[in-house]
């Protein structure tokens, strides 16, 4: 983050470094392998391209994957590689890294355009907008029952926003309130932060512990859209006539900047602005443009006093004014780690006896460390899969949407030559069943592992699940697998349906693919019973024995795989789907042969 972000938000923002990693290396990481066999064709360009790290996930989703993907198709001839830097990266920071080009908000891209010697390329023209200069900015929503009118209405009231330093968001709002005459940072009693991966700022508006949400222009609009709160009633507060087709409460401003530094060549340059301005619009929901205007941004900067208008230095009084809080908690610290020493040493002379007496328990406490070690594991590896997941999922998503075009010409081809023959248009309904199918799978997918979590918790029916997942799944595999079902009565929990439904479906792949060198004689069984206050679904199958040895591991979720040559992605969903909602996951031989996967979950009694 620059240099112009208080203290505070530079620490809390250490406590998300972690997510950070994860949705950067999302849409980076994913062309690492590829980027490295390039790099030893010596006959390639190579092309840097920096990317400054942000919080939304829809950037990289949306944006920067489908760009990077594109780019490295058009010009096959370049060894184009990325490297995503955190966004308090400085000018000579940036001078160490080598880039070619760089892509990253507005305000970066601004704040170190002179030091750096940026040039825009183009900057990206977000969905709804018109004008790349003036696409984003904040929306501030409060409740429709209440009596505010004007900005000023809301000092002293508690407000919540996403805590980053895009102009989307915090800092146009902030530039809003200044304009008013107030300091942005007293201006509310309260500013909760909070982040994309968390529940929305209108969360914390319908259940009344915020005043008002403010938002990254266009994302109200996309949080209704979605069907969420609708049973809330919200408005937009002072909304501003714009050529933007979302609702604004703000002035705006150019979105995220793909630029270059001084040393790219002019060709290269000429190349990659054509690429960007002529990249079909079917390949992501934004498109690049060229914003003629930054000004509005430069004095966004002057008015708070951040970025390039900073002050180089603070007096002691302002020094404590603004960081009384980190002041006071280092003073904390320090008396602590004092304290600390002294204790250290104090021990050290008295009580020897007790170290010996350490020494001799070092082997247990080798031991726990050892057991937490492996759990660590265990859920990275899970949280692996998940990504994972999401990763194949994104990838599948764009090769079923060519062929269900293909489908669809295929279709009225075959309607304008009036070919009567019942075999071509059973083959291509055949066909359009199978892409939606697909379709479904792929979603199912996305919807388990997407960073935001929009799962529904209510009491379903493992019935109508079952149901459901063993209809899907009849349409997957071949009609010669024969599945016994042997459900006398219903069961309810209270999980998500699609995360249940999608723990069947793995479960069921799972067993198929173990009978299916039996052909026409293998078989899968689904059963559901209430066992005491348990709800249990078991899903066998009559193939080949499992070692005992392998069994036992396969008890440890993700350590191994049942078959030879998979990845453990079906186990490893169930197992997290299961972990999830309280369940657990047991194994058991079938005699004289076949495995058999118990899931329990807790049941809801009735009432």
């Amino acid at each position: 983050m620059e240099r112009w972000l208080s203290l505070r938000t530079i620490c809390h923002l250490l406590s998300r470094v972690f997510y950070f990693l994860i949705v950067g290396q999302l849409a980076v990481g994913f062309v690492g392998a590829n980027e490295i066999n390039a790099y030893q064709l010596k006959d390639k360009k190579t092309i840097k391209i920096g990317v400054v790290r942000l919080e939304d996930p829809f950037f990289y989703l949306d944006c920067f994957g489908p760009t990077m993907e594109y780019l490295r198709e058009k010009h096959k001839d370049w060894n184009i590689q990325t490297e995503e830097i955190p966004i308090e990266t400085t000018a000579s920071e940036l001078a160490d890294k080598d880039f070619d080009f760089l892509i990253s908000p507005s305000g970066f891209f601004e704040a170190n355009l002179r030091e750096a010697g940026l040039r825009q390329i183009v900057t990206r023209m977000p969905e709804g907008s018109e004008n790349p200069s003036e696409s984003v900015g904040a929306t501030f929503v409060v409740r429709e029952n209440t009596s505010f009118q004007k900005l000023e209405d809301l000092k002293g009231k508690r407000a919540v926003s996403y805590d980053n330093s895009a102009l989307a968001g915090w800092l146009s709002a902030a530039y809003e309130i200044a304009l008013k005459g107030f300091e942005p940072e007293k201006f509310f009693s309260t500013i909760r932060p909070t982040r994309y991966n968390l529940p929305s700022p209108l969360s914390y508006l319908a259940r009344g512990s915020a005043d008002v949400a403010i938002l990254p222009t266009c994302e109200y609009e996309r949080i209704i859209k979605n069907g969420q709160f609708m049973n809330v009633g919200f408005r937009v507060l002072e909304p501003k006539n714009s050529a933007l087709k979302c609702a604004s409460s703000t002035n705006l401003y150019p979105d995220v900047v793909f630029s270059s530094f001084p040393k790219v060549k002019p060709e290269s340059a000429a190349a990659i602005t054509l690429s960007l301005l002529t990249m079909p619009e079917e390949l992501m929901k934004s498109k690049w443009s060229i914003a003629n205007d930054f000004r509005n941004v430069g004095q966004l900067f002057e008015k708070l006093k951040i970025g390039p208008y900073a002050k180089a230095s603070l007096s002691p009084k302002e020094i404590w004014e603004k960081f009384r809080t980190e002041i006071l908690l280092s003073i904390i610290l320090l008396g602590c780690l004092i304290f600390h020493i002294v204790r250290v040493n104090t021990l050290v002379l008295k009580r020897t006896a007790e170290l010996r007496m350490a020494i001799s328990q070092r082997d247990e406490v080798a031991r726990v460390a050892k057991d937490r070690l492996r759990r660590l594991n265990q859920i990275e590896r899970r949280g692996m899969v998940s990504q994972m997941s999401s990763m194949i999922a994104h990838e599948l998503k764009q090769p079923l949407s060519s062929v269900s075009n293909y489908v669809r010409g295929l279709r009225k081809y075959v309607n304008r030559q009036g070919t009567k023959d019942p075999v071509i248009h059973e083959a291509v309904t055949e066909i359009e069943r199978g892409i939606t199918r697909a379709s479904d799978i792929v979603e199912r997918v996305r919807g388990f592992a997407r960073a935001q979590d929009k799962t529904e918790i209510r009491v379903i029916s493992l019935k109508n699940v079952i149901a459901r997942a063993v209809a899907s799944f009849e349409a997957y595999v071949s009609a010669s697998l024969k599945i016994k079902l042997d459900i006398p009565s219903d069961v309810e929990i209270e999980a998500d349906p699609l995360a249940i439904e999608l723990l069947i479906f793995n479960l069921l792949k799972n067993a198929a693919e173990a009978v299916e060198p039996l052909g026409a004689e293998g078989t899968v069984s689904v059963s559901l019973r209430l066992s005491g206050s348990k709800a249990k679904i078991k899903v066998g199958d009559n193939g080949e024995k499992i070692a005992l040895e392998k069994l036992q591991r396969m008890q440890k979720a993700l350590q191994e795989t049942v078959k030879a040559n998979g990845a453990g992605l079906g186990l490893g969903i169930v197992f997290a789907i299961a972990e999830k909602y309280g369940g657990s996951v047991s194994f058991k031989q079938k005699e004289p042969k076949g495995l058999q996967v118990t899931v329990a979950f807790d049941a809801v009694q009735p009432s």
